[in-house]
């Protein structure tokens, strides 16, 4: 059965329209529509929140039984958008089984998890003993992450927020948060043969320059035992001169990795600080809104139901050994929903965005396990 649900899901393509390759065709609508009459079909509450034109959120709820268990609430979310094909899209978009393992774009990112939380929502829903549970098929998480920050306005407060990514079944119970950003220079645009005193480029130079000296500022600031230490990296330059002339403007875009405790918008206000403080008056500088912002996330582990939800991940899987990344989630944005927010799910990252991109199938039926006794202990 969860081989069939997860074959079904890989084989609708739901690539992001706003990624590098995706098309204005493309998006989440189809995939969206069949998770929302599977769960319909099954008698379980459903919302179509809608984020942009033909691309939702999918929103189950399942009510606790009249024989509860306690008050918990538990919020299972995984995003349906994937990458585009990296192969012939005829070929990944229909999904082979071999020596245990589905191929497929995106069944490891993260339609293993999506496959794993549907089916769990469904064996829970017959359970005579469950929580109240929310279960979310979310959009644009490999771009701006509209969809689960849209999911903030909709009034739950868990007890347990779970993100389903491809962990191989290790809980992430803390991680960076990112902010992507970009530094837009003016200057003046003029031909070679008579060069203005105002070029955006080489006033770029002083931005690069105060950037180096921020970053090893942002370095020693802080560090922490699991994450390591806040990272600012100078990601792409762009300009819109030609062989000839001298650009308007000069942009260069940032990609800045920051610990618990500290948020996008105060990196931002600091390093605007540092770049006032540091290039010369003439250089006509501004930074642009965020392009991308992932919160950062720790979850605090002494919450009774993550000790619970450890207990069944070792039961289930043989070990508990929680960890951290420096990637992006959804966990940051559920964690302003929920009392703890954790990352978990099948699958590995080296699969992932790939040709080839597979997951193991005996991982995503133990992920299933793990969330429905989360939700019917």
């Amino acid at each position: 059965m969860i081989a069939e649900i997860l074959s079904e899901l890989v084989a609708i393509p739901s690539v992001n329209p706003s990624v590098v390759g995706g098309g204005v065709t493309d998006g989440e609508g189809e995939l969206g529509e069949f998770v929302r009459h599977t769960l319909a079909t099954a008698g379980i509450d459903v919302t179509v929140q809608a984020v942009h034109p033909g691309r939702a959120n999918i929103i189950g709820h399942l009510r606790r039984s009249p024989t509860t268990v306690d008050q918990h609430v538990v919020l299972l979310s995984a995003h349906m958008d994937t990458y585009p094909a990296s192969e012939d899209g005829s070929v990944e978009y229909r999904p082979k089984i071999r020596e245990g393992r589905l191929y497929g774009r995106g069944s490891a990112d993260a339609k293993g998890s999506l496959a794993a939380m549907l089916h769990a929502l469904l064996g829970a829903s017959k359970a005579v003993r469950r929580r109240e549970a929310y279960f979310v098929a979310s959009v644009d998480e490999e771009f701006g992450m509209t969809g689960v920050r849209k999911l903030t306005s909709y009034g739950v407060r868990a007890t347990l927020a779970i993100t389903g990514e491809p962990t191989a079944l290790q809980p992430i119970v803390a991680q960076k948060g990112i902010v992507r950003f970009c530094v837009r220079v003016r200057g003046d645009s003029s031909h070679a043969a008579y060069p203005s005193k105002r070029n955006s480029i080489l006033d770029l130079g002083e931005i690069l320059q105060a950037t180096r000296h921020f970053g090893e500022i942002l370095s020693a600031s802080n560090s922490d035992r699991d994450l390591g230490l806040p990272t600012l990296s100078a990601t792409r330059l762009e300009c819109d001169g030609e062989m000839n002339r001298s650009p308007q403007a000069s942009r260069v875009f940032f990609d800045a990795r920051f610990l618990p405790g500290d948020s996008a918008e105060a990196i931002l206000e600091r390093f605007n600080t540092h770049l006032r403080s540091s290039v010369g008056p003439n250089v006509d500088f501004v930074i642009e809104p965020p392009l991308f912002v992932s919160p950062s996330n720790r979850c605090p582990v002494e919450t009774p139901l993550v000790g619970e939800l450890f207990k069944s991940i070792e039961a289930v899987s043989g070990r508990c050994v929680p960890g951290s990344f420096a990637y992006g989630s959804e966990a940051g944005y559920l964690a302003q929903m929920s009392t703890a927010s954790l990352v978990l799910g099948p699958g590995d990252p080296k699969h992932c965005h790939a040709p080839g991109e597979s997951i193991e199938l005996r991982e995503v039926e133990d992920a299933c396990r793990i969330f429905q006794s989360i939700i019917a202990p």
